[in-house]
């Protein structure tokens, strides 16, 4: 890595960007510009920061994504930019500035059509010798690596299945717009029978999460990541399933904010925000956490088998953060900073990121049952 290095973080007193803060503050010897649009709140968060860790490693800055020049000055004499806003309206412009001022990006935005706007940069990235690693969190982030993971297990690698289930208090709309947004696009994809295919919530499975959760119905969820998995292993069956909130939410609030959505995309935005947070702060259960697993089959040593791999935390924004963080120690020593865009999930060493994610924190274990294959 090199020495005094500065990330730059857009979003940075937002409740993801907090979080993202503290732990590269912790477990790296990074210095953190904590950016946005309301520099008193930055900088409020920054001399907070600094009662807690070196204060020469924190400062804070204006930065806001709907002003370019606004970017340009803020991406001024640094090395990263980890994007820790949610919205997407600015992520082309600011992956733009990025490339522009010649310095490494990340992004953690949940909604699957950044994508395909990084994509359509993709060769002048390479070329201008920039890494930009997309696709980063747990959803995404952690799917394709769980599942890259799971065929360490197998000489032939069948089916793969990612769940996950989570429970979090949510304080501010803006945390919930990448959900609303994404309800108007609701086509997930998964691969069943050698075939992609477009779910929808008829293609619910029930899926045990254990203690925590219990055994609960999950909806298929689209994730980029994935797409090159089934080609690359050999499976005939992929996806990744997520499990509805509560009564309230599931079957009130989504299906009447899912039609005002399909009647104009955007629509009553902030209104089903309140009443999502509503929802989830006064009807879901009281223990809050992160169930995340990997259910897969195949074949080893001419006996069926099937594997398992469960990770829990107790905090859903922390459990958000810690992967990314794991990646970005294999960014800060070289392994997998080249040029390029490139999805978390498909550069990180599986292997590391586990160890570094039990590190801080995570609880991982795994099961392994076989029988003789006939």
């Amino acid at each position: 890595m090199r020495k005094n290095m500065t990330i730059l973080i857009l979003g940075g007193y937002g409740g993801t960007g907090k979080v993202f803060c503290r732990y590269l503050l912790k477990e790296t010897s990074v210095n953190v510009i904590v950016a946005g649009r309301r520099l008193e709140k930055a900088e409020e968060l920054a001399e907070k920061l600094k009662r807690e860790f070196s204060p020469a490693r924190i400062s804070a800055r204006y930065a806001d994504a709907s002003d370019v020049k606004s970017l340009y000055k803020a991406f001024h004499d640094i090395d990263f930019v980890l994007v820790a806003a949610t919205t997407t309206k600015w992520a082309k412009q600011i992956a733009e500035t990025a490339l522009e001022m010649n310095i490494d990006y990340l992004d953690i935005y949940f909604q699957q059509d950044v994508y395909p706007i990084l994509e359509t940069m993709k060769q002048r990235i390479g070329q201008a010798g920039c890494c930009f690693i997309t696709q980063a969190g747990f959803h995404p982030g952690l799917p394709a690596v769980y599942i890259r993971k799971g065929a360490q297990y197998f000489d032939r690698y069948d089916k793969a299945i990612v769940a996950f289930a989570m429970n979090a208090k949510i304080e501010k709309a803006e945390s919930v717009y990448e959900i609303i947004d994404a309800m108007a696009d609701y086509k997930p994809g998964f691969f069943k029978n050698g075939k992609w295919k477009i779910g929808t919530y008829k293609d619910a499975i029930k899926i045990d999460y254990g203690n925590r959760f219990g055994v609960r119905s999950s909806v298929p969820l689209d994730m980029v990541e994935i797409k090159p998995l089934p080609e690359m292993f050999g499976l005939r069956e992929t996806g990744v399933f997520t499990t509805g909130f509560n009564w309230f939410i599931d079957y009130l609030v989504f299906p009447f904010m899912m039609l005002s959505q399909k009647i104009k995309k955007g629509s009553l935005r902030h209104f089903w925000a309140k009443m999502f947070i509503f929802g989830i702060n006064k009807f879901s259960s009281v223990e809050e956490g992160v169930v995340f697993l990997l259910k897969a089959e195949g074949e080893k040593d001419a006996k069926r088998q099937k594997v398992e791999i469960i990770s829990e935390h107790d905090n859903g924004y922390d459990f958000t953060i810690i992967p990314v963080i794991a990646c970005l120690k294999q960014y800060f020593d070289g392994s997998i900073r080249k040029p390029g865009l490139r999805m978390m999930g498909l550069i990180v060493d599986p292997d590391r990121l586990f160890d570094d994610m039990e590190k801080m924190g995570v609880k991982i274990q795994t099961l392994i049952t076989n029988k003789d294959a006939g």
